[in-house]
């Protein structure tokens, strides 16, 4: 009897796991499903730990959305990034990199960038400019529209390369409770809102703009 007792628990605990195993690899699959729309030729898919993605263009970009977990930070929420890259030629030949609050555990950012560069007066304090040689042009003519960008405390990192951009923002922080009692990384987001990826997108479409402006010196020199 004792023996068909515990057999019984097994089963139930068996089948309570895989329930939930279920349960979280489609939240994981469905948190993009209502993020197509600011997207034309949407492409939905997986990466390989089952978090969603998202393929499609916008204007002139190729657009590449992903979900990155990370729960490396010590004493810090587990946190779920929105990272949005943007593929087009950009008017620069230098990397440029802003990151908010840096822990020094970002493993989704670069960091074997040579030049650390004065943080704009305008910014917040805790914020890492890195870059190769020539970021500090780009980051001169990007400072107004990052000014802007950064006043979101939600926003983490811009990257700027000569083959496009990229914007890592918060998406979600981990539930408090689950954290503290578990060290689990529940985090309490159903899906991404449609808007949130949109904000995003025309804030990497506006620095890719003004990047493709003609700065003041080229527009004297055309002039003469």
């Amino acid at each position: 009897m004792f023996a068909g007792l515990t057999l019984l628990i097994l089963l139930c605990s068996a089948a309570f796991c895989v329930r939930q195993h279920r349960r979280e690899a489609a939240w994981r699959a469905g948190l993009l499903d209502d993020c197509t729309g600011p997207l034309s030729e949407p492409r939905l898919g997986r990466d390989r730990a089952g978090f969603a993605t998202l393929r499609g263009r916008v204007g002139p970009a190729v657009v590449d959305v992903r979900l990155v977990p990370d729960t490396l930070v010590h004493r810090r929420l587990p946190q779920l990034w929105l990272r949005v890259t943007l593929r087009m030629p950009l008017e620069t030949e230098a990397v440029l990199d802003v990151l908010r609050r840096p822990a020094g555990a970002e493993f989704y950012a670069p960091d074997q960038l040579p030049l650390r560069l004065p943080v704009p007066a305008a910014w917040p304090a805790d914020t890492l400019v890195r870059g190769t040689a020539g970021a500090d042009v780009p980051l001169a003519r990007l400072t107004p529209d990052l000014s802007r960008v950064l006043a979101d405390p939600r926003v983490k990192e811009v990257l700027v390369t000569p083959d496009g951009l990229r914007l890592t923002v918060q998406a979600s922080q981990g539930a408090r409770g689950a954290y503290l009692l578990l060290r689990g990384s529940r985090f309490p987001l159903p899906r991404l809102e449609s808007d949130r990826l949109a904000d995003t997108l025309r804030d990497g479409l506006d620095l890719a703009r003004t990047l493709s402006e003609p700065s003041s010196e080229t527009r004297h020199a055309c002039a003469a």
